[in-house]
């Protein structure tokens, strides 16, 4: 028996015959083209067909995992749509007058070389994306490839695997994902935990082809890889499997229990939802209200603005399925690429710091006072809250203000009802409003602090990039004051404060949130009952 060391995605325990996926690589040779014209056109025809292909893995991606992470796949459209990736590889063929096999099979080294001088470059920090779109692009070009697929359940081996391989591969067929390469953060790794598949990351040299066929068992617990196990290896693992599945479904017990500590300290757990669909599981965890309700899935796979009326029939339906509990609605919080479209603005160099968010919605007021509106109306049908995107200034509150003001007097000469008691909070996700946070609070109901934009701001780290992986750190001390800031700035001014992004499932975090004050943790649903029971555990008398 071998075991490897790797890194955990997903807890649970996997046995089943170990298989190492196949992908298609392919031979490209450096030919003399003389029609150049035609090659263009070859090229051309690819590209589109790529981006078809991407459109509908991102279409794929929305019904499985989070929009957030979707948006992997919105990015390697804006690769294959870019100017400076298209121009090299047109440039290679006509300048070179070579095959466009040949020019596409140059693009990764080359702008691998171009990321260490270019600084500020979006794709600076998309390596793998690169990689993965000119596979795809070479495919096409060779008259495509059937995706990999195992005949049997297995679990898939390989030196590194890309997120539409993950997101191509159908979850009937897949164990589990172990591979050589990655790391926890990485877009694969997210995809990977979306689609609820166990995952090593970072196994190195010992995961070798030899292996293929062999019987082998992942625990992401304790990020091992056991191959070839023994039987009293076996028989401990499916102990333990069987007592985390006992517990798992223990959890049913807490529903209907306080989020109280033995000592009597307590915490809301609120629910974050991506889509209405996502409501029947929140009312299955028994969450304490929504603490985030996207909306942005109302201006998914349209290229319109959706109108007034159908905001309000969504909204509407999810609050009064809510029967009570309160709802947080944040406003639209799109990155740059889907507004590109709706806006007809031109593509970004880094979107993450560009036109996105409460920018977008202040910019387009109208679109903005139609949200607004559709918002207020459906809180005349339950407990309603609204939660602001990226604001970084007080300046920019008080236009955001302005425009809620504007909203609900509209409403009251049009004689449409809305509850008068909507309360008001704001994202804290930058340093910015960290620093601002005592005079941000004086102007709205409760701030919801963002920890994955929070981290990646604070440290200037891409959390999806491999290649910076050990410096996005959650328990690092400037974020960790930040979030102590926050909580005693909105406490000062008799605010609530709630935790939401990846930190608010950290189990380890759960004693440390309430030590300082932390009023909510906004999660997944299936994250309510075992932050629950950890929540009962807890004895923070000492």
């Amino acid at each position: 028996m071998l075991s490897i060391k790797g890194t955990g995605v997903f807890r649970d325990i996997v046995i089943g015959r170990l298989i190492f996926y196949e992908r298609q690589f392919f031979k490209v040779a450096k030919e003399r083209i003389q029609d150049i014209q035609r090659e263009l056109l070859r090229y051309h025809q690819a590209q589109q067909e790529a981006v078809r292909q991407v459109d509908l893995l991102h279409q794929l991606a929305l019904r499985e995992v989070t929009e957030e992470n979707a948006a992997i796949f919105q990015a390697h459209n804006m690769i294959l749509q870019d100017m400076d990736f298209n121009g090299y590889v047109l440039d290679v063929i006509q300048n070179q007058q070579v095959n466009a096999e040949y020019a596409v099979q140059q693009a990764p080294d080359t702008f691998y070389e171009m990321f260490s001088s270019i600084e500020d470059s979006y794709l600076k920090q998309r390596a793998a994306d690169v990689r993965d779109i000119s596979q795809r692009l070479l495919a096409i070009l060779n008259g495509g490839v059937e995706a990999f697929e195992p005949d049997q359940p297995a679990i898939l081996a390989a030196d590194e695997l890309v997120p539409s391989e993950v997101m191509q591969i159908p979850r009937k067929k897949v164990l589990a994902f172990v591979t050589r390469l990655g790391s926890e953060n990485s877009h694969t790794a997210i995809i990977a935990r979306d689609r609820n598949i166990p995952s090593l990351f970072g196994l190195g040299s010992q995961l070798r082809k030899e292996f293929q066929g062999h019987l082998a068992a992942v625990d992401t617990d304790t990020g091992t890889l056991y191959i070839d196990p023994d039987e009293s290896t076996l028989e401990r693992l499916r102990e333990k499997k069987s007592r985390e599945e006992e517990k798992r479904r223990g959890l049913s017990n807490l529903i209907g229990k306080p989020n109280r500590t033995i000592d009597g300290r307590e915490i809301d757990l609120l629910a974050s939802i991506t889509e209405p669909l996502d409501i029947e599981q929140v009312l299955r965890s028994d969450a304490d209200g929504l603490g985030l309700m996207r909306s942005e899935f109302l201006y998914l796979r349209r290229d319109d603005l959706p109108g007034e009326e159908e905001q309000v029939s969504s909204y509407r339906e999810i609050i009064r399925q809510m029967d009570g509990k309160p709802a947080i609605v944040r406003t639209l919080d799109f990155g740059a690429k889907k507004m590109i479209d709706l806006s007809g603005r031109q593509p970004e160099v880094n979107p993450a710091l560009g036109f996105r968010s409460i920018r977008i919605c202040l910019a387009m007021p109208q679109m903005f006072q139609t949200q607004l509106r559709a918002i207020y109306r459906a809180s005349a049908y339950g407990k309603v809250s609204i939660l602001f995107p990226m604001v970084d200034s007080v300046e920019q509150l008080h236009q955001i203000l302005q425009h809620v003001q504007e909203a609900k007097e509209s409403l009251k000469e049009e004689n449409l009802p809305y509850a008068p008691d909507v309360r008001l909070g704001v994202v804290i996700e930058t340093p910015a409003s960290v620093i601002l946070s005592q005079q941000l609070a004086q102007y709205v109901d409760f701030f919801s602090i963002d920890t994955n934009d929070l981290v990646q701001y604070t440290l200037a780290v891409d959390r999806q990039n491999p290649k910076v992986n050990s410096y996005y750190n959650t328990r690092h001390p400037a974020v960790l004051k930040m979030i102590e800031l926050v909580t005693c700035a909105a406490h000062d001014a008799g605010i609530r404060v709630a935790i939401s992004g990846d930190m608010a499932s950290d189990e380890a975090l759960v004693e440390w949130f309430i030590r300082i004050g932390v009023d909510a943790l906004c999660v997944s649903a299936a994250s309510i009952l075992p932050l629950r029971q950890r929540v009962r555990e807890l004895d923070l008398s000492e």
